[in-house]
């Protein structure tokens, strides 16, 4: 029997995204043509691949290939005048369109915040104290500098977690807008969720006030801090032994509407 989802339900914010997305393309046909149209839906998809690109550089997850060129051969399709040449393209865009699929429906670029904050609150059933907005000691774990700098590429390029390094530990931030993140638009990862790993073992946690009110109830903060810490561990160990998919696996096993 599936355990009940500790998190609320929440898709408004792509759903808001993608109606602002389709305002803008059918004001611009409406009042200024289908020229109009053409152009604007050109430069939402050019920034899209661009978009895409640079997350394929920082990620280097190849899902974020197959999305770059699909939007890429779109606006080939769209501009190119030459037939022969709109028909290759679009039979181009066809097969990556088809990848596209492929790969949205094996969660390979799927942002993985939502299971990571279900993984953590499934242990945690009481109640007895809320938020506290401090980063929290959550014990130690065994690791070599190489062996968690490792990890953490590993987690990006799963778009599980995004890395900041500093000299004495590896920040592993946990976000809800990887793209925040990924095209270097914050920088202040030190008030997000994370899970800190110091180079002599230590973990600390920090659970932002923002995600924790994501929780249908105040579950009692030490034990959701450790909860987080000891996924991570555990996540960690698997990466050591050479059982990264067993992450991965995890991860799509969860089934929650996110």
């Amino acid at each position: 029997m599936p355990k009940p989802e500790k998190l609320k339900s929440s898709n408004w914010g792509m759903i808001v995204f993608v109606l602002i997305l389709v305002i803008i393309l059918i004001g611009s046909e409406l009042f200024f043509g289908k020229g109009a149209f053409r152009t604007v839906l050109g430069i939402l998809v050019s920034i899209a691949a661009l978009v895409h690109l640079v997350v394929l550089f920082r990620t280097k997850n190849t899902g974020h290939l197959v999305l770059m060129l699909f939007y890429v051969f779109i606006v080939l399709t769209f501009l190119t005048r030459y037939q022969p040449l709109v028909l290759f393209f679009a039979i181009c865009a066809l097969i990556l369109f088809m990848l596209t699929i492929y790969v949205l429906s094996t969660n390979r670029i799927k942002w993985r915040y939502t299971e990571v904050l279900e993984l953590a609150a499934r242990p945690v059933n009481d109640s007895d104290d809320g938020f506290t907005p401090r980063p929290f000691p959550a014990g130690d774990a065994k690791y070599t500098r190489e062996e968690i700098t490792g990890f953490a590429k590993f987690l990006l390029k799963h778009v599980i977690a995004v890395p900041y390094y500093e000299d004495d530990r590896v920040f592993l931030v946990v976000p809800e807008n990887m793209f925040s993140h990924l095209l270097f638009l914050r920088r202040d990862y030190r008030k997000a969720t994370y899970v800190s790993f110091d180079f002599e073992g230590k973990v600390t946690i920090n659970i932002a006030k923002k995600d924790y009110q994501k929780y249908k109830q105040e579950l009692t903060f030490d034990r959701l801090c450790n909860s987080l810490a000891n996924l991570f561990r555990e996540f960690l160990e698997l990466y050591q032994q050479g059982k990264s998919k067993r992450i991965i696996e995890r991860l799509n096993a969860l089934k929650i509407d996110s």
